[in-house]
Protein backbone atom coordinates (compact mmCIF):
# COMPACT_ATOMS: atom_id res chain seq x y z
CA UNK A 1 0.00 0.00 0.00
CA UNK A 2 1.40 3.41 -1.00
CA UNK A 3 1.30 6.49 1.20
CA UNK A 4 -1.47 7.91 -1.00
CA UNK A 5 -3.58 4.75 -0.48
CA UNK A 6 -3.09 4.46 3.28
CA UNK A 7 -6.13 5.23 5.44
CA UNK A 8 -6.47 8.83 6.58
CA UNK A 9 -4.98 9.56 10.00
CA UNK A 10 -4.01 12.89 11.50
CA UNK A 11 -1.36 14.08 13.95
CA UNK A 12 -1.45 17.42 15.69
CA UNK A 13 2.06 18.90 16.02
CA UNK A 14 2.49 21.76 18.48
CA UNK A 15 5.78 23.59 19.00
CA UNK A 16 6.22 25.12 22.45
CA UNK A 17 8.83 26.84 24.57
CA UNK A 18 8.78 27.72 28.28
CA UNK A 19 4.99 27.71 28.62
CA UNK A 20 4.48 24.80 30.97
CA UNK A 21 1.35 26.01 32.88
CA UNK A 22 -0.26 27.20 29.65
CA UNK A 23 0.37 23.95 27.81
CA UNK A 24 -0.67 21.84 30.81
CA UNK A 25 -4.14 23.42 30.66
CA UNK A 26 -4.47 22.68 26.94
CA UNK A 27 -3.00 19.19 26.77
CA UNK A 28 -6.14 17.31 27.91
CA UNK A 29 -8.24 19.29 25.41
CA UNK A 30 -5.91 18.43 22.55
CA UNK A 31 -5.99 14.76 23.52
CA UNK A 32 -9.82 14.65 23.61
CA UNK A 33 -10.21 16.43 20.28
CA UNK A 34 -9.92 13.19 18.33
CA UNK A 35 -6.50 13.41 16.69
CA UNK A 36 -4.83 10.07 16.08
CA UNK A 37 -1.60 11.41 17.51
CA UNK A 38 -0.68 14.43 19.62
CA UNK A 39 2.97 15.49 19.38
CA UNK A 40 4.41 18.24 21.54
CA UNK A 41 7.85 19.50 20.47
CA UNK A 42 9.63 21.27 23.30
CA UNK A 43 12.39 23.88 22.97
CA UNK A 44 12.32 25.00 26.62
CA UNK A 45 15.65 25.97 28.13
CA UNK A 46 14.91 24.91 31.71
CA UNK A 47 15.70 21.20 32.26
CA UNK A 48 13.19 20.95 35.12
CA UNK A 49 10.46 22.39 32.92
CA UNK A 50 11.29 19.91 30.19
CA UNK A 51 11.06 17.00 32.59
CA UNK A 52 7.70 18.16 33.92
CA UNK A 53 6.30 18.53 30.41
CA UNK A 54 7.63 15.09 29.49
CA UNK A 55 5.82 13.68 32.53
CA UNK A 56 2.56 15.42 31.61
CA UNK A 57 2.72 14.08 28.06
CA UNK A 58 3.24 10.55 29.38
CA UNK A 59 0.22 10.93 31.69
CA UNK A 60 -2.05 12.24 28.94
CA UNK A 61 -0.92 9.94 26.15
CA UNK A 62 0.83 12.59 24.07
CA UNK A 63 4.21 12.14 22.43
CA UNK A 64 7.00 14.31 23.75
CA UNK A 65 9.80 15.38 21.40
CA UNK A 66 12.61 17.67 22.48
CA UNK A 67 15.05 19.77 20.49
CA UNK A 68 18.45 21.07 21.65
CA UNK A 69 18.55 23.92 24.14
CA UNK A 70 19.62 27.14 22.44
CA UNK A 71 18.75 30.82 22.37
CA UNK A 72 17.88 30.54 18.67
CA UNK A 73 14.27 30.54 17.52
CA UNK A 74 13.61 26.90 16.63
CA UNK A 75 9.95 26.90 15.61
CA UNK A 76 10.63 25.65 12.07
CA UNK A 77 12.95 22.94 13.33
CA UNK A 78 10.36 21.95 15.95
CA UNK A 79 7.59 21.56 13.38
CA UNK A 80 9.83 19.55 11.07
CA UNK A 81 10.91 17.28 13.92
CA UNK A 82 7.29 16.77 14.90
CA UNK A 83 6.31 15.79 11.37
CA UNK A 84 9.25 13.40 11.15
CA UNK A 85 8.24 11.78 14.45
CA UNK A 86 4.59 11.33 13.46
CA UNK A 87 3.29 7.95 12.35
CA UNK A 88 0.10 9.29 10.73
CA UNK A 89 -0.55 9.96 7.05
CA UNK A 90 -1.40 13.65 7.60
CA UNK A 91 -0.19 16.38 9.96
CA UNK A 92 -1.65 19.62 11.27
CA UNK A 93 0.60 22.29 12.79
CA UNK A 94 -0.75 24.64 15.43
CA UNK A 95 0.85 27.15 17.77
CA UNK A 96 0.54 26.58 21.49
CA UNK A 97 -1.75 29.62 21.84
CA UNK A 98 -4.15 28.82 18.98
CA UNK A 99 -7.81 28.03 19.61
CA UNK A 100 -8.27 24.35 20.52
CA UNK A 101 -10.75 22.40 18.35
CA UNK A 102 -13.06 20.39 20.60
CA UNK A 103 -14.16 17.67 18.18
CA UNK A 104 -12.51 17.12 14.81
CA UNK A 105 -14.42 15.57 11.91
CA UNK A 106 -11.97 13.06 10.49
CA UNK A 107 -14.50 11.70 7.99
CA UNK A 108 -14.92 15.15 6.41
CA UNK A 109 -11.16 15.68 6.37
CA UNK A 110 -10.58 12.27 4.78
CA UNK A 111 -12.97 13.17 1.95
CA UNK A 112 -11.25 16.52 1.37
CA UNK A 113 -7.79 14.91 1.52
CA UNK A 114 -8.43 12.15 -1.01
CA UNK A 115 -5.87 12.45 -3.82
CA UNK A 116 -4.37 15.61 -2.32
CA UNK A 117 -1.02 16.52 -0.78
CA UNK A 118 -2.16 19.59 1.13
CA UNK A 119 -5.33 21.41 2.13
CA UNK A 120 -5.94 25.13 2.55
CA UNK A 121 -8.91 27.03 3.93
CA UNK A 122 -11.13 29.14 1.63
CA UNK A 123 -9.79 32.41 3.06
CA UNK A 124 -6.26 31.44 4.10
CA UNK A 125 -2.92 32.17 2.54
CA UNK A 126 -1.02 29.45 4.36
CA UNK A 127 -1.47 25.72 3.95
CA UNK A 128 -3.13 24.12 6.95
CA UNK A 129 -3.00 20.34 6.48
CA UNK A 130 -0.18 18.34 4.89
CA UNK A 131 0.15 14.80 3.69
CA UNK A 132 3.12 13.85 5.83
CA UNK A 133 5.11 12.11 3.08
CA UNK A 134 4.73 15.09 0.73
CA UNK A 135 5.70 17.56 3.46
CA UNK A 136 8.87 15.65 4.27
CA UNK A 137 9.70 15.23 0.56
CA UNK A 138 9.96 18.97 -0.16
CA UNK A 139 11.79 19.70 3.11
CA UNK A 140 9.06 21.27 5.24
CA UNK A 141 9.64 24.59 6.96
CA UNK A 142 12.89 26.47 6.15
CA UNK A 143 14.89 26.10 9.35
CA UNK A 144 17.12 29.10 8.63
CA UNK A 145 14.16 31.53 8.66
CA UNK A 146 11.84 33.02 11.26
CA UNK A 147 10.52 35.85 9.11
CA UNK A 148 7.45 34.46 7.30
CA UNK A 149 8.72 30.89 7.31
CA UNK A 150 5.14 29.70 6.78
CA UNK A 151 4.85 31.71 3.55
CA UNK A 152 7.98 30.14 2.06
CA UNK A 153 6.87 26.68 3.22
CA UNK A 154 3.42 27.13 1.65
CA UNK A 155 4.90 28.32 -1.64
CA UNK A 156 7.20 25.30 -1.79
CA UNK A 157 4.35 22.94 -0.92
CA UNK A 158 2.20 24.30 -3.75
CA UNK A 159 5.04 23.60 -6.16
CA UNK A 160 5.57 20.01 -4.98
CA UNK A 161 2.09 18.59 -4.76
CA UNK A 162 -1.58 18.75 -5.54
CA UNK A 163 -3.78 20.67 -3.17
CA UNK A 164 -7.40 21.24 -2.31
CA UNK A 165 -9.73 23.14 -0.05
CA UNK A 166 -10.86 21.86 3.31
CA UNK A 167 -14.34 22.44 4.64
CA UNK A 168 -15.55 22.55 8.21
CA UNK A 169 -13.33 20.08 10.03
CA UNK A 170 -14.20 20.56 13.69
CA UNK A 171 -17.22 21.17 15.88
CA UNK A 172 -16.68 23.79 18.52
CA UNK A 173 -13.49 25.39 19.77
CA UNK A 174 -12.25 26.82 23.02
CA UNK A 175 -9.73 29.53 23.76
CA UNK A 176 -8.03 28.78 27.08
CA UNK A 177 -6.54 31.63 29.04
CA UNK A 178 -3.74 33.22 27.06
CA UNK A 179 -0.24 33.06 28.48
CA UNK A 180 0.97 36.13 30.34
CA UNK A 181 2.90 38.48 28.08
CA UNK A 182 6.57 37.63 28.22
CA UNK A 183 8.67 40.72 27.54
CA UNK A 184 11.82 38.67 27.03
CA UNK A 185 10.00 36.36 24.65
CA UNK A 186 8.66 39.27 22.62
CA UNK A 187 12.11 40.82 22.42
CA UNK A 188 13.54 37.47 21.33
CA UNK A 189 10.87 37.15 18.63
CA UNK A 190 11.57 40.70 17.42
CA UNK A 191 15.26 39.89 17.15
CA UNK A 192 14.97 36.59 15.30
CA UNK A 193 12.35 37.88 12.89
CA UNK A 194 14.55 40.85 12.01
CA UNK A 195 17.67 38.69 11.90
CA UNK A 196 16.22 36.52 9.08
CA UNK A 197 14.15 39.10 7.19
CA UNK A 198 16.89 39.86 4.63
CA UNK A 199 17.04 36.18 3.67
CA UNK A 200 13.28 36.22 3.23
CA UNK A 201 13.56 39.26 0.96
CA UNK A 202 16.04 37.39 -1.21
CA UNK A 203 13.86 34.27 -1.45
CA UNK A 204 10.32 35.56 -1.69
CA UNK A 205 8.74 35.79 -5.14
CA UNK A 206 7.03 39.02 -4.01
CA UNK A 207 9.60 41.28 -2.33
CA UNK A 208 7.64 44.54 -2.61
CA UNK A 209 4.81 43.64 -0.19
CA UNK A 210 7.42 42.14 2.13
CA UNK A 211 9.29 45.46 2.27
CA UNK A 212 6.06 47.35 2.91
CA UNK A 213 4.94 44.91 5.58
CA UNK A 214 8.30 44.98 7.35
CA UNK A 215 8.38 48.77 7.33
CA UNK A 216 4.93 48.79 8.93
CA UNK A 217 6.07 46.33 11.57
CA UNK A 218 8.98 48.55 12.62
CA UNK A 219 6.82 51.67 12.40
CA UNK A 220 4.31 50.19 14.85
CA UNK A 221 7.07 49.82 17.43
CA UNK A 222 8.18 53.40 16.79
CA UNK A 223 4.63 54.76 17.20
CA UNK A 224 4.24 52.94 20.51
CA UNK A 225 7.46 54.57 21.70
CA UNK A 226 6.09 58.03 20.91
CA UNK A 227 3.06 57.18 23.07
CA UNK A 228 5.30 56.58 26.03
CA UNK A 229 5.40 52.77 25.98
CA UNK A 230 8.99 52.25 27.04
CA UNK A 231 8.89 48.49 26.56
CA UNK A 232 8.10 49.05 22.88
CA UNK A 233 11.28 51.11 22.72
CA UNK A 234 13.27 48.05 23.69
CA UNK A 235 11.52 46.01 21.02
CA UNK A 236 12.22 48.74 18.46
CA UNK A 237 15.93 48.84 19.26
CA UNK A 238 16.19 45.05 19.23
CA UNK A 239 14.36 44.84 15.90
CA UNK A 240 16.51 47.56 14.32
CA UNK A 241 19.74 45.96 15.52
CA UNK A 242 18.64 42.56 14.19
CA UNK A 243 17.93 44.01 10.76
CA UNK A 244 21.43 45.46 10.65
CA UNK A 245 22.79 41.96 11.30
CA UNK A 246 20.41 40.31 8.87
CA UNK A 247 22.75 40.45 5.82
CA UNK A 248 25.37 38.59 7.88
CA UNK A 249 22.87 35.79 8.47
CA UNK A 250 22.17 35.62 4.74
CA UNK A 251 25.91 35.45 4.06
CA UNK A 252 26.24 32.60 6.56
CA UNK A 253 23.45 30.72 4.78
CA UNK A 254 25.21 31.35 1.47
CA UNK A 255 28.48 29.91 2.79
CA UNK A 256 26.82 26.87 4.37
CA UNK A 257 24.17 26.01 1.76
CA UNK A 258 25.42 27.51 -1.50
CA UNK A 259 24.06 30.20 -3.83
CA UNK A 260 20.81 28.33 -4.53
CA UNK A 261 19.69 28.94 -0.94
CA UNK A 262 19.56 32.70 -1.61
CA UNK A 263 17.85 32.76 -5.00
CA UNK A 264 14.40 34.19 -5.51
CA UNK A 265 11.98 31.29 -5.54
CA UNK A 266 9.41 30.89 -8.32
CA UNK A 267 5.86 31.78 -7.35
CA UNK A 268 3.61 28.74 -7.28
CA UNK A 269 -0.06 29.59 -7.67
CA UNK A 270 -3.04 28.01 -6.00
CA UNK A 271 -3.69 25.59 -8.91
CA UNK A 272 -7.20 26.80 -9.57
CA UNK A 273 -8.10 27.28 -5.94
CA UNK A 274 -8.11 31.06 -6.22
Amino acid sequence: MTAAEAPFSLALVVATRARLPHVAARLPLWIRSGFDEMILVDASYDPAGREELRRLCAQCGARYVEVPRTLRDLRSLQRNRGAAAATTTWVLFQDDDDDVPLRIDKAALARDAAGKDWLVGPAGEHIVFHRRAAFLAFGGYPEDMVAAEDMIMSNRARGHGRGGLHGNWYEGAVTPKAPREDALGRARNAFWYGFTVFLFLLRTPRPRPVLIGDARRVLRFALLVTRGELRAGVYFLVAAFARLLSPLHALRVRLRSGPAAMRREPLHGWQGLR
